[in-house]
């Protein structure tokens, strides 16, 4: 009889540990470490597109910040779906923040210029168009611009380009009004997604700690 009372104290006690709240501590941890990780995400991706880095290279430091995230939840145990959810959800912001920087940018401090098409190539099976264009002096642009740039586009045609006066990001086509911000949304929705996660993770860990 005494045993059985013991055990049943036990559980209930037991039961009671897994209803109550996740400890201040943890919960801290869990926004520091949401936070934190979408933050040095973005900020490695946009430091490196804005310095003028190659696009591998400005993707990488964010791509190391998105495992190194996910190799933290790994070590506390927070699951192995979670972690993987994690990580995708960092390499994806990770290949978005930096093409968002370029954006962003040239959007404030490009300038808009009128370029000559040279030549037309279709991109692949994306079905996009790819524009060979030279400036009004004659002078090519070594990047291809696929925004404005459609079967209905001929050589000789005339299109918009935004352009970095610093010469720092590479030129990019005009293309439809807003499409800036609404890639800027996706990527803050995205991070936002990628805290949030991260913040359950954490605090999913507990169980596993204890």
């Amino acid at each position: 009889m005494a045993q059985g009372l013991q055990r049943r104290r036990a559980q209930g006690r037991s039961a009671e540990r897994t209803v109550l709240p996740p400890p201040l501590w943890l919960r801290c941890e869990g926004v520091a470490v949401g936070l934190l990780g979408a933050a040095v995400i973005v900020v490695c991706g946009a430091v490196g597109a804005l310095a003028g880095l190659p696009g591998t290279q400005a993707v990488a430091g964010g791509i190391v910040a998105a495992l190194a995230l996910t190799l933290y939840l790994v070590v506390t145990r927070a699951g192995r779906v979670i972690c993987a959810a994690v990580a995708a959800l960092g390499v994806a912001l990770a290949l978005l923040v930096p093409q968002i920087a370029s954006e962003v940018t040239l959007a404030g401090r490009g300038q808009r210029v009128q370029v000559v098409v040279t030549a037309v190539a279709a991109g692949g099976e994306n079905g996009r168009y790819l524009c060979s264009v030279r400036y009004g002096d004659g002078t090519p642009v070594k990047r291809r611009l696929s925004r404005g740039c459609s079967a209905a586009v001929t050589p000789g045609s005339s299109i918009g380009m935004m352009y970095d006066p610093l010469g720092r990001l590479a030129p990019r086509g005009i293309g439809a009004k807003g499409a800036t911000w609404r890639l800027a949304a996706q990527g803050a929705a995205l991070a936002g997604t990628l805290a949030v996660l991260s913040y359950l993770a954490v605090v999913r860990s507990i169980r596993r700690r204890v």
